[in-house]
């Protein structure tokens, strides 16, 4: 089975604002407040490494467990896909 490899969809855009962020799919027309952590979620999500490097990558960014963030990680991923904010 191939890794799951995440990349963003050319047509959304990134702004933050605050301890928040929003993400803006100019292909839909719709805006999506998230947190700072799928902020980071998303801005690795550069078609450079699959979930399994990224929840690895967001666990060692904020000194945490891999065990401990990997199925939000994973959750925001899928959340990210069912929106069709990534490719």
């Amino acid at each position: 089975m191939t890794p799951y490899v995440p990349v963003r969809s050319a047509h959304v855009t990134l702004q933050r604002v605050g301890q928040e962020a929003i993400l803006h799919d100019k292909r839909l027309g719709r805006t999506h407040v998230i947190n700072a952590s799928a902020a980071r979620i998303w801005e690795l999500c550069d078609g450079t490494s699959d979930q399994e490097q990224i929840a690895a990558t967001f666990a060692a960014h904020y000194q945490l467990p891999l065990p401990f963030v990997h199925d939000d990680v994973v959750t925001i991923l899928a959340t990210f896909r069912d929106l069709s904010l990534l490719d």
